[in-house]
């Protein structure tokens, strides 16, 4: 398993992605420019205690290898004492999903994945209410292509949904529903194709719409400000694709880089990170400098002071840190879930060389 390393280089979106801390907009050690926030919550110095010790119901220890020797990778929580793996020779080609106990410390098989053609690779996994999914491309084909697949959340043969060619197929990000694989393109939209077969089709209105985590879109893709380039756009625009409901987001004065969950916004502001709730109350600095403006577990975002990364709980104010420090204490290194959506789960090399430390945001309580 690959891990982000910070230190020289801070942590971008993505379990193995980095980004040199020049490129950045934001300095770490900086906090948001003075008056510009209502209110700091946490301790906005010093470094925060490890996950383990500030939510202890709330990390368990993983084997990096399942007991048939296949590599583990987290992909996201199933609730709060689940966790969702693939397992496989390649994080790309992953032989089938495996669920991890949290509360036992064992692991069992839930789907067992076709095998793909010479040069599949698997891309996106997302968890449904009903369904898990997951889609796959050919990187080495000049013309776009994708297909979709889901099984049965509690476990089950996996259905071959249908495939996309061309722009509709490349995926900024995907989701499932109860009836409907979802995605949007990089171009923007949201497209759906029916799990009991049928063709794609764009959602009617979703014209300047990306998916965000289904049901919600906004008007902002999901890659990296990095990745696009979009350091300074904010989201403005909250939509419920269920209902088509359609909220109008202010972004805080001098703000940039918003972007929302259900509940929760974050942005840069000053030089420093604010966190301001979807209508527009409880405006805060965010201690820390953030690494990536999104939001996970609809009240978590990541930060990180020098070598430590950390996750930080908007509605609590509580911090836990998640990087495992090299021996010389100069960097640090950790992972994310692969899931499509932001994930749940954050993992670290544990003082056991055969086993990470796992953090399930799901396990967090609302309030503590």
């Amino acid at each position: 398993m690959a891990l982000a390393v910070i230190g020289v280089v801070a942590v971008a979106s993505g379990a193995v992605a980095v980004v040199r801390a020049g490129h950045r907009t934001d300095v770490p050690g900086q906090s948001a420019t003075p008056g510009t926030a209502e209110r700091t919550t946490g301790a906005a110095a010093g470094r925060a205690e490890g996950a383990r010790t500030v939510w202890p119901e709330a990390v368990a220890s993983l084997p990096k290898k399942s007991a048939d020797g296949l590599g583990y990778r987290p992909v996201t929580a199933l609730g709060p004492t689940e966790i969702l793996l693939t397992a496989g020779p390649s994080f790309e080609e992953p032989k089938r999903f495996d669920v991890y106990d949290m509360k036992s410390g064992r692991s069992r098989t839930l789907i067992t994945l076709v095998p793909g053609s010479d040069g599949y690779v698997q891309g996106g996994v997302e968890v449904g209410e009903d369904y898990i999914a997951w889609y796959g491309r050919r990187p080495q084909n000049p013309q776009s292509w994708a297909d979709f697949w889901v099984a049965p959340r509690r476990g089950g043969d996996p259905i071959r949904v249908g495939e996309v060619t061309g722009a509709p197929a490349g995926i900024d990000r995907f989701g499932v529903s109860g009836d409907h694989v979802v995605w949007s393109p990089e171009s923007g939209g949201v497209y759906r194709m029916p799990i009991g077969g049928g063709k794609a089709e764009k959602i009617p209105g979703t014209d300047g719409l990306w998916l965000a985590s289904w049901p919600w879109a906004r008007n902002v893709p999901a890659a990296t400000d990095i990745e696009t380039g979009l350091l300074a756009a904010n989201q403005n625009v909250l939509v419920d694709l269920r209902t088509g409901v359609r909220q109008n987001i202010v972004p805080p004065p001098g703000a940039t880089g918003l972007r929302c969950s259900r509940e929760w916004c974050v942005g840069r502001q000053g030089g420093g990170a604010v966190a301001v709730r979807v209508d527009g109350s409880d405006l805060r600095r965010v201690p820390w400098t953030m690494t990536q403006p999104e939001v996970h577990g609809g009240r978590f975002v990541e930060v990180y002071q020098d070598t430590t990364s950390m996750i930080y709980d908007l509605a609590t104010g509580k911090a836990g840190g998640i990087t495992a420090l090299s021996p010389d204490g100069r960097s640090g290194s950790y992972g994310q879930g692969a899931s499509s959506s932001p994930t749940e789960v954050f993992f670290w090399d544990a003082k056991q060389g055969d086993d990470y430390d796992v953090l399930n945001l799901a396990a967090i309580p609302e309030r503590e």
